[in-house]
């Protein structure tokens, strides 16, 4: 017993600590680039190699009296898709855990999963841009205004329409750098509710014609880089065999819950004949690689 004042020290064993509610997840980008992609390609519940057929335009010609007209042939060529991309996330939790835990930490953690493999995917589809034999930019330098009209006269050039399938896919970086343009935020270019969105929400819409959208997850060769694209969804190509699917097993001897989940798919950039009637050299003329910031 002595004399003076109860404090902290003193009434140590009073004080508990406590442990809030919940948890505290790990952060998560947006997946924004597999929704922009061609998606028509059907899995058929079998087989690895998917291909599909090359037909080009015909060629025309004049018919002068009394003679034939010349039979058109073409050997023609395909696109294929390996599906051979088996992307998996798994976790093993003891039951002894599961029972003394506050959380369900193998509830929390199977949410994370498929974010993984979600994640995965726009990952290896950023990862085609840099395939593309068109090229704007430079990396680390912000893409200029007219850099962005030649890649949108490259596609309208080859008759795509900007309008129709076609997206802006920017970094972060490079979506705020082109809010530094007039052309992207002033109201006398794209409008007075553009322009308010632009400014106060940090959105940029649409530029000439084709939506704008930003990823984290575009590919960065280093720092300060990115490799953003300018293309149309039939330029890249994605067959999911199988969506993320959760297995569930019990080891005996380990007295443990396992849960995997795993998905397998195939990628590509597709080619595609130009319009020329005859042409039978496949290029990808509807896709821009933009290099910047």
């Amino acid at each position: 017993m002595a004399n003076g004042n109860s404090t902290v020290t003193t009434a140590e064993k009073h004080i508990d600590e406590v442990w809030v509610d919940g948890v505290i997840r790990a952060a998560e980008f947006e997946l924004v680039i597999a929704p922009t992609v061609d998606r028509s390609w059907e899995y058929k519940d079998h087989g690895d190699v998917y291909h599909k057929v090359r037909i080009p335009n015909i060629e025309s010609q004049t018919k002068s009296a009394s003679n034939a007209l010349d039979a058109k042939v073409y050997t023609d060529t395909e696109q294929t898709i390996t599906i051979n991309v088996h992307d998996a996330c798994a976790i093993k939790h003891e039951s002894i855990g599961a029972l003394l835990s506050r959380n369900d930490v193998k509830s929390e953690m199977q949410k994370g999963m498929g974010y993984s493999l979600g994640r995965k995917v726009d990952v290896n589809l950023a990862g085609l841009f840099a395939s593309f034999s068109q090229i704007q930019g430079t990396l680390g330098v912000e893409l200029t205004f007219d850099q962005l009209l030649t890649a949108s006269q490259y596609l309208r050039e080859a008759g795509y329409d900007m309008h129709n399938s076609v997206c802006w896919m920017f970094s972060t970086a490079q979506g705020i750098a082109t809010q530094k343009m007039d052309s992207f935020v002033n109201a006398l270019y794209v409008g007075e509710a553009a322009a308010v969105s632009a400014h106060k929400n940090a959105t940029i819409g649409q530029f000439q014609g084709a939506p704008v959208i930003e990823s984290n997850l575009i590919t960065a060769p280093a720092a300060g880089q990115h490799e953003n694209a300018l293309y149309h969804k039939s330029l890249i190509a994605l067959i999911m065999a199988q969506s993320p699917k959760s297995s569930v097993d019990y080891i005996g001897l380990e007295l443990a819950d396992v849960v995997v989940m795993d998905q397998v798919y195939g990628y590509s950039e597709v080619t595609r004949y130009s319009e020329s009637p005859g042409n039978i050299t496949a290029t990808d003329t509807g896709a821009v690689l933009l290099r910047g910031v």
